[in-house]
């Protein structure tokens, strides 16, 4: 007689495998990548445009154009008001503009995450306006083979109440916070970012950095479609990229006639900003252009993101590196045009004007910059 307390053969069988099924299940979902899509409707009040609109000082009518960011904190004196530099908006005077001018028609927002598989904790996320070039670069093989590497995440956002830029900044983070939970990452509420916008889109990398600096490691500019974004002095904390085309370059300001959208770029006093200039293409980046964005990236988070950041216990303090401790490069000069061989050499021993100088993380990070100015591509890129 078989003992009643062992269970019969076949429920034996059936148990072990249901374990197999759902332990290769577990196996499965551990090794796949985390893709997430939602789409919300949000008021146009949250965009840049209606933001500037409703709320920036308009009194001033004419502007000749130059920002004097020779002295920062000292626009030039015709500057237009309502391009002020300098954003002070608090989240409340935000909500009483709502208040009194309504929200606006409601559009649709897409926002993708991707973290790669095996990644068990995020140490940072790439985030992107998927204005432009954003898109095509939220799916490069290359970024997420580099992703994969440095243990990131991938977000993306698009649709007109965020992709050119979005107030208030909490629109971002409620949404990180968000996908987090959903993704089983919750350490994408404290994770440090890296943002990038393209054209008009650097309305988002630039604004955002300049009132959320302490969170973010560092930024790119491509192609910005208006200048006026990429004077924010608070911003100058974080390591920046530009990188123009020749048309957009604004032209420095006192040299004779009439400046390009406004500012000085070649003359103008940065602190830990790389100017890039890509002669001989046209308003968006080119399979080129890429691997220098890629280097930026990757030099920017050994710099700035500790070894040992968890993410998941907390916020990340993020390394400030010393002026003295990168390289600079002279800066391209608009007279010659085209390539051109731009030296680099350390802080110390860089014997041009340093203060006008773009600022170069680190050695490695140099000679890609150089090779970039001076063949159009990073040695060993595409």
């Amino acid at each position: 007689m078989r003992p009643s307390f062992l269970p019969p053969l076949h429920a034996a069988i059936r148990s072990l495998s249901l374990l197999a099924l759902t332990a290769g299940i577990a196996s499965a979902v551990h090794a796949s990548d985390v893709e997430l899509t939602e789409t919300v409707q949000l008021p146009e009040c949250h965009s840049l445009g209606w933001v500037r609109a409703n709320t920036q000082p308009k009194e001033q009518k004419t502007w000749d154009g130059v920002l004097d960011e020779a002295k920062w904190g000292t626009p030039s004196p015709q500057q237009a008001v309502s391009r002020n530099w300098d954003w002070r908006l608090t989240d409340e005077e935000w909500r009483q503009a709502v208040a009194a001018k309504g929200e606006g028609k409601k559009e649709d927002v897409k926002f993708d995450l991707w973290i790669p598989a095996g990644v068990k904790t995020a140490k940072g996320i790439v985030v992107m306006s998927g204005h432009g070039s954003g898109e095509n670069l939220f799916k490069h093989p290359e970024l997420r083979k580099l992703a994969t590497e440095l243990n990131l995440a991938l977000f993306k956002f698009v649709g007109n109440p965020m992709q050119r830029g979005f107030w208030p900044r909490s629109l971002l983070y409620d949404r990180l916070k968000e996908f987090g939970q959903k993704s089983g990452h919750p350490e994408l509420a404290n994770a440090p970012l890296f943002l990038y916008g393209h054209s008009n889109g650097t309305g988002f990398s630039a604004i955002f950095t300049a009132t959320e600096s302490s969170r973010v490691w560092a930024w790119v500019s491509m192609r910005p479609g208006t200048t006026f974004q990429v004077y924010q002095p608070e911003r100058l904390k974080c390591l920046a990229c530009d990188l123009w085309r020749r048309r957009s370059l604004p032209r420095p300001p006192f040299q004779g006639g009439k400046p390009d959208r406004g500012g000085s770029h070649a003359q103008e006093t940065r602190r830990l900003w790389t100017s890039t200039v890509e002669p001989k293409t046209g308003h968006g980046p080119g399979g080129k252009t890429w691997p220098l964005v890629f280097s930026f990236l990757r030099h920017t988070f050994a710099a700035r993101v500790p070894t040992d950041s968890d993410p998941g216990k907390g916020p990340i303090k993020l390394t400030v590196p010393a002026v003295e401790s990168g390289n600079l490069g002279k800066n391209w000069d608009p007279a010659t045009g085209g390539y051109q061989t731009l030296k680099t050499a350390p802080f110390q021993t860089y014997s041009g004007e340093k203060a006008t100088a773009s600022w170069l993380v680190n050695e490695a990070f140099a000679k890609d910059w150089q090779s970039f100015q001076r063949e159009g591509k990073v040695a060993g890129g595409s």
